[in-house]
């Protein structure tokens, strides 16, 4: 059968409940008409313009991203921002915007779960007991953890934590989980640590790690942090306090996150007798990579 948006919130609700957010974030249904028809969902990281332009060509009436827009209070909606642009091209094609942003990085099969999983971590915890620097609030800032609500489907065993540490299974050498890694997480990573460094525990925070990140993790056992858009310094700072570290790219180490939604998606929706397509965005990121040479050309500089 058709779905709506709104059946196809509800279904996506009772894998990544959309109350289990911090307060200052903007996940849900961001653009569009709970009762629009919903024949495709598009999944992304990103809401670019070649995503929206690639949903409107395949016909998709909803698109499911990672990251939200207007987070930080857009007050006008003109072609002169790509939020006015967007808004209205999703609007003016009848399309749904419905985010996944702290619910999927703060509950199991989320972001930093996955990436757990993948590394060989079958059972963790959450890295912080609440929404650590992410509060704003009082009931934030003073909450012991972070609530998962109960309801219709929703798996009571679902668990919710800020990051995520366990033990590996197997424990292994870092150069050894970095191949567990392999065609889970792609791109550049910037290594701490030596390749025969054994690894017993490990941690993930997958965004924007910070050096409070790697001093949590070094408490809570862990010799290595899994994360991504790590600040130099930081990076250093691991080396100087005998932390490991895989500093990935933010894209990159969180599409795995929405590779695992996905997967649960299209499984939830065929369960539910649901006639929608699931389907990854191929649009272009605006952000690529390459490699440099290695080593300077110490010739240039006539040395």
């Amino acid at each position: 059968m058709m779905a709506a948006c709104e059946q196809v919130m509800n279904v996506l609700n009772t894998i990544v409940p959309f109350a289990c957010v911090a307060a200052r974030d903007n996940s849900g249904l961001v653009v569009g008409d709970p009762a629009v028809n919903v024949d495709a969902v598009l999944m992304a990281v990103d809401l670019t313009e070649a995503v929206i332009e690639e949903a409107i060509r395949l016909g998709c009436g909803m698109i499911v991203t990672h990251h939200h827009i207007m987070g930080k209070g857009v007050k006008r909606i003109t072609p002169d921002t790509f939020e006015g642009r967007a808004v209205s091209a999703l609007t003016r094609n009848n399309i749904a915007l419905v985010v996944c942003h702290n619910n999927l990085d703060f509950l199991t099969h989320g972001t930093a779960d996955t990436l757990m999983r993948a590394a060989g971590a079958a059972s963790s915890r959450p890295l912080y007991e609440g929404y650590a620097f992410l509060a704003t609030t009082p009931a934030e800032v003073n909450a012991a953890s972070i609530p998962v609500p109960e309801g219709e489907g929703i798996d009571p065993d679902l668990e919710a934590g800020f990051g995520r540490v366990g033990p590996l299974s197997v424990p292994c050498t870092l150069i050894e989980l970095i191949k567990r890694l392999e065609g889970t997480v792609t791109g550049p990573v910037n290594v701490v640590g030596a390749d025969d460094r054994f690894i017993q525990t490990i941690a993930v925070q997958v965004g924007a790690g910070e050096r409070s990140d790697l001093d949590r993790a070094k408490l809570c056992g862990a010799e290595l942090l899994i994360s991504g858009d790590v600040r130099h310094d930081n990076r250093l700072y691991a080396a100087e306090i005998g932390m490991c570290l895989l500093d990935f790219c933010h894209y990159e180490v969180e599409l795995p996150g929405i590779l695992s939604l996905m997967s649960r998606l299209k499984q939830a929706l065929d369960q539910g007798g649901y006639n929608v397509q699931v389907i990854l965005s191929r649009a272009e990121a605006p952000v690529r990579h390459m490699v440099m040479p290695g080593t300077p050309d110490l010739d240039k500089y006539g040395l």
